[in-house]
């Protein structure tokens, strides 16, 4: 099993992520390196976790923000020169955190589809660079009345001052129109697990685009809703979809050093596994480390064969950055 979708920095504690790689004999993981509390670069961390880690690293570097704060033109050179920074670093790809509207608040983001990215897309593209892009986060937190207390408090409550989903959508889809040969993962269903039909339509058009199944927590909710629609996507789309958990997410959020969970990496891993895996009804209950609001729930397992499983867990992750 490889686990495409982990954060890192040094203050986690490189003992505790090994731990986890050895209690559920994770045959691989994969870094996205997203500055520490949005500040601190962390790539340097990843390749010294690589250095020591018993199974193969995968690291995909992040943008320099800094370079959001030049004008156009020289932003528009900066660009494709992070691709260059990264790939001579050693990164295996490029992860791209902004697509989150709160990151793009903070930073002037310019739209994706402006001119301003046009040789950035065209380089990915031409050099089949994989890109792990976390675009939207889920509906609920541009709704008040909806958003969790935990999105509150992290600040992902998005009013009118925020950037729209539908629009970062639209923006995406006008890129992938110019670039359809794009490497590119979009993680957590592209946060459509509502709205399978969409997400399937995207990834008839490119057969570049993958995406993930990383929690949030109510992609599983959205899926176990809608069973039998689930089902037939895995199945449709089996080559598609890569196995991640998003484990370090939360440590990285803030500038101090926060080591990472034991029990809430436990816990990820193991709403995600037990989802796909198992076969019929199960209850989830609230276990005060990921799953923390609301009350028990029922879910309706995926019970997916063992030959989808093993291409989420492990093939088409290799696949994608080959």
């Amino acid at each position: 099993m490889i686990d495409g979708h982990i954060h890192y920095a040094e203050s986690l504690e490189a003992e505790r992520l090994q731990y986890i790689i050895e209690a559920y004999g994770l045959s691989g993981v994969a870094l996205q390196c997203i500055p520490k509390g949005g500040k601190i670069p962390v790539e340097e961390d990843a390749f010294s976790f690589k250095r020591q880690s018993s199974v193969p690293v995968y690291i995909f570097g992040g943008l320099d923000r800094r370079i959001f704060s030049l004008s156009p033109g020289r932003m528009a050179e900066a660009l494709p020169g992070e691709i260059d920074r990264l790939m001579t670093m050693g990164c295996d790809g490029i992860k791209m955190l902004e697509g989150k509207p709160n990151v793009r608040k903070e930073y002037p983001v310019p739209d994706f589809d402006d001119e301003i990215w046009e040789e950035y897309w065209d380089v990915l593209e031409k050099r089949q660079i994989p890109v792990y892009m976390h675009v939207n986060d889920p509906e609920e937190f541009w709704d008040e009345s909806k958003v969790s207390e935990y999105a509150r408090k992290a600040g992902w409550f998005y009013d009118e001052t925020y950037v729209n989903n539908q629009e970062q959508y639209r923006q995406m889809q006008e890129v992938l129109k110019r670039h359809p040969r794009l490497r590119i993962l979009f993680p957590h269903f592209f946060f459509l697990s509502k709205d399978l039909g969409r997400l399937a339509a995207m990834l008839d058009q490119y057969p570049n685009v993958h995406t993930d199944v990383t929690p949030g927590i109510e992609l599983y909710f959205n899926l176990s809703d809608q069973e039998k629609e689930a089902k037939a996507f895995f199945a449709k789309y089996q080559n598609r979809i890569c196995f991640g958990t998003d484990i370090g997410a939360r440590s990285l959020i803030y500038e101090e050093p926060i080591p990472l969970s034991i029990e809430e990496s436990r816990s990820r891993l193991e709403l995600t596994t037990r989802f796909l895996e198992e076969k019929g009804d199960y209850i989830l209950y609230p276990d005060g480390y990921y799953f923390t609001e609301g009350k028990e729930r029922l879910m309706h397992g995926l019970g997916l064969s063992a030959e989808i499983l093993k291409k989420i867990y492990h093939d088409n992750f290799l696949k994608f950055i080959s």
